[in-house]
């Protein structure tokens, strides 16, 4: 008996047949999660590229439609919810509710700074049939109804966007940007002079469609500055 059981327990050692099947099971969980994995890198990687080609079409549109100085002299009166909701369709197929839209008027004060003539910011629904607005993240100045601003309304801006026509000076040389209070003389209000710029920017909160755990909402934001075409 134990002759027999010793020879067949070398036969089942030496049998090799199945062992693809074996090793196939055992690769099969890693294989399927680096498929999901690059699915969803390839997934996020779309979607962030969505997000930069819809903020570029949101400055585009402001920039080649809505004129700065109508906007500076009623900007209370100024609405860019129709390019702010077709720059939205850009996201498709990615869903619409995950994503906010900004658009902000600035005015040049220096080199590196700027003041926030007038923002506008918007969310809609999944397809986009319902839009609601939103707090911008830039704080707008009152002017031009006159009156003291706060450094509040001055935010920074790359130095490349600017030229030197650009930029605003006061008659006894001081920075624009620091000069609040009402113009004077000797000194040039913040707000008052400097070439423009429209800042669009759009915050993309991604959740990736197929994930093995509840996956974290990833932000997205894009930013992009145009030079106004009309004036």
């Amino acid at each position: 008996m134990q002759f027999v059981a010793n020879v067949m327990l070398k036969r089942l050692l030496s049998n090799a047949s199945g062992t693809v099947l074996v090793e196939f099971a055992m690769t099969l969980p890693v294989l399927l999660m680096l498929l999901a994995g690059g699915s969803a890198l390839s997934d996020m990687i779309a979607c962030n590229r969505k997000v930069t080609l819809a903020t570029r079409t949101l400055s585009d549109l402001v920039s080649r439609t809505i004129s700065p100085s109508i906007v500076y002299n009623n900007p209370s009166a100024t609405s860019a919810t129709a390019q702010l909701s077709a720059s939205a369709v850009i996201l498709n197929p990615y869903r619409l509710d995950n994503a906010t839209q900004e658009i902000s008027l600035l005015r040049v004060c220096d080199a590196t700074h700027a003041y926030v003539v007038w923002s506008q910011a918007q969310t809609q629904n999944s397809n986009g049939s319902t839009v609601t607005s939103a707090t911008p993240t830039q704080t707008a100045g009152t002017l031009p109804t006159g009156g003291t601003q706060t450094t509040d309304n001055i935010v920074t801006i790359p130095s490349n966007m600017v030229t030197g026509p650009m930029i605003p000076t006061s008659p006894d040389g001081s920075n624009v940007c620091q000069n609040l209070n009402t113009g004077t003389s000797t000194k040039t209000q913040v707000g008052t002079a400097g070439g423009y710029l429209f800042r669009g920017t759009i915050t993309y909160n991604y959740s990736p469609s197929v994930a093995f755990v509840t996956a974290a909402v990833t932000p997205m934001t894009d930013t992009i500055y145009m030079v106004p075409r009309l004036f």
